[in-house]
């Protein structure tokens, strides 16, 4: 497999008979390979200057002055505009909020003649602490309140059109911006681009990323999107005492996760950063456990998600906030959250199934699901939602899945197509991608050597599993949370062990158990680098996945793969209408042989 000094784009290899090896398949199952780790191509990460120039909101900014424009999926043919006026203000006790103006966007397909008008919604948030952040040792901690937000819904767009626009009150505009609009669903426009990304942060190295993908979504054949799975900003890992902005320069030691302190003022540098890129370009993406932000409210309970949801909205006649699904082109979308109640009967476990149910794959071949945190990854996240797998794999296999994305790991990896941790021919590949570049650095990284990464570290800690007999767990898992006598109470609910630590596993199956003291066979490619991913959907059969790592120059492709969809061997992936309604359907899998080799690439 050509990993290496790839010169030619996707649409080239297939169109123009560019000289080079073809990317391997899906159906290719190698020895599992992991990349070496080389510390100097990987260098310790800290945040930039919230007072940059280059994301300040400038000497001019007025109170109404648009900064942080955005773009994100509304519905079919229907883009979100969002952007923010005035400043955020931090202090104690109460303070001033801004007030709220006109939400207006003038658009139109010459940048000369904008004669389209939409108007929309304002809304300030707040981040409202007592006088210390519980947990996190943060005395005087300061209270927030956001710019005044904006958003509006631009609906009946034309498919795969440059539309130019300005936001502001009517009487103050920004500058023109464009974008073009997605392609309808059901249009098979091929190639079909999406840029992932997760876990982005606002380091140097998120500053390398954002470069990369401007140009990995540059002069595409048809309207390009991007698909973030969560972790934005990290204003989390800032202290709420606004002691980190007197240095600027390195993340602060923050008490991230429900108990976190949080800087706000993280957010609005963040959304001033990557307006080049989702001002152009929009991007859709879910809930992470860096935007949990919790503070009291005042019924003496908690709020959480609340910057998020005031800054990101989603499609509003689907799911809810916390999972929902969209279509353009050749796909179907679904984002999840493993932050909101999983378990079956639930209400985003129903909605799942249904969604899954009512997706038309001759109109949208194509079927990916995005959440943050990961069902499979070899890293030290190993099983940590093995609940939420247990209780919607099962659905996702019957309705055919072709990949899932995901978060949380500061690293790439990519699987095999597997179901229930063995390579399933008709199962999705899962694809790990988050290494955008945010200040906590690559996954693992506390020393010379990324230890989750290499044999040593993975037999020494039984491949990421707790192990019973010597009552110890992997030394990079966090203490068990809350006053408990029971190391592992946490870990029972996901994990039937064995004597020897090991879950059990499928039997007669391989490898027996699921955990693991060597990188296992579904475990295709891993890598500790900062970077994105690009997935060029070709044609109802075909979609080219490759992976960009930062260091290199953005046509250096470090792994692709074509992703293969397989109907007539695995007809789920022809939708509900192939088989008997129903999760009780007894679907006739196929039996499609993998090309599973022992050794060699």
């Amino acid at each position: 497999m050509v990993r290496h000094g790839v010169s030619c784009i996707a649409l080239a290899v297939l169109l123009m008979g560019c000289v080079k090896a073809a990317p391997l398949t899906s159906m290719d199952v190698l020895a599992p390979l992991s990349m070496p780790y080389n510390p100097e191509l990987r260098p310790w990460t800290v945040n930039m200057p919230l007072d940059d120039p280059e994301v300040s909101p400038g000497a001019d900014a007025g109170p109404d002055k648009p900064t942080q424009v955005h773009l994100s999926i509304a519905g079919t043919n229907a883009l979100y505009v969002m952007w923010a006026t005035g400043v955020g203000v931090t202090g104690n006790g109460t303070l001033e909020r801004n007030e709220l103006t006109e939400s207006i966007v003038h658009y139109g397909t010459s940048a000369g003649n904008l004669d389209l008008t939409a108007n929309g919604t304002a809304e300030v948030y707040d981040q409202i602490y007592t006088s210390s952040v519980p947990g996190a040792n943060v005395t005087n901690a300061l209270n927030y309140t956001s710019p005044v937000l904006h958003t509006v819904q631009l609906n009946n767009l034309k498919p795969n059109t440059t539309y130019y626009y300005q936001v502001g009150d009517g009487a103050t505009m920004s500058e023109t911006f464009n974008f073009r609009s997605l392609a309808a669903p059901g249009s098979q426009a091929y190639p079909q681009r999406i840029a992932f990304l997760a876990d982005w942060g606002y380091s140097y190295n998120s500053s390398s990323t954002l470069d990369h993908v401007i140009e990995s979504l540059s002069n595409t054949a048809n309207p390009p999107a991007i698909f973030y799975i969560a972790d934005f900003c990290y204003a989390d890992t800032w202290l709420a005492n606004g002691t980190a902005t007197a240095t600027a320069t390195q993340s602060a030691d923050g008490f991230e996760g429900p108990q976190s302190d949080t800087w706000q003022p993280v957010w609005d540098a963040w959304m001033r950063f990557i307006e080049p890129l989702v001002s152009k370009v929009p991007m859709i993406g879910g809930t992470g456990n860096h935007e949990i932000e919790q503070q009291y409210n005042s019924n003496g309970n908690y709020t959480i998600f609340a910057s998020v949801q005031a800054r990101w909205h989603v499609p509003k006649d689907s799911g809810s906030y916390f999972y929902h699904s969209e279509n353009f082109g050749p796909v179907h979308s679904i984002f999840l959250s493993n932050y909101y109640d999983y378990t079956p009967g639930s209400a985003q476990w129903t909605w799942l199934w249904q969604d899954l149910h009512n997706v038309n794959r001759t109109a949208t071949p194509w079927v990916f699901v995005s959440f943050h945190n990961p069902w499979y990854t070899t890293d030290s996240s190993f099983k940590q939602f093995e609940q939420m797998r247990v209780s919607l794999e099962p659905i996702t296999y019957q309705y055919g899945v072709d990949a899932f994305f995901y978060g949380h790991v500061h690293s790439y990896e990519r699987t095999a197509p597997m179901y229930n941790y063995l390579v399933d021919p008709c199962g999705a590949v899962h694809l790990t991608i988050g290494d955008a570049g945010n200040s906590e650095g690559l996954s693992g990284l506390t020393g010379p050597d990324a230890y989750p990464y290499t044999e040593p570290y993975y037999a020494t800690n039984n491949g990421g599993c707790p192990n019973v007999t010597s009552n110890t767990r992997p030394n990079w898992l966090k203490s068990t949370p809350g006053n408990t006598t029971d190391h592992f109470s946490w870990y029972k609910q996901v994990l039937t062990f064995q004597g020897n630590g090991n879950s059990t596993g499928p039997a007669g199956k391989y490898p027996s158990g699921f955990c693991w003291e060597g990188q296992p066979i579904w475990s295709q490619y891993r890598e500790s680098s900062f970077g994105h991913g690009t997935l060029d959907i070709m044609n109802t059969t075909h979609a080219l996945w490759q992976w960009h790592r930062n260091q290199d120059s953005n046509d250096v492709i470090a792994d692709e793969i074509y992703l293969i969809r397989n109907t007539s061997q695995c007809p789920q992936k022809l939708g509900a209408a192939a088989y008997t309604s129903g999760l009780a359907a007894d679907v006739n899998l196929g039996t499609t042989p993998l090309n599973i080799q022992s050794a060699g690439r």
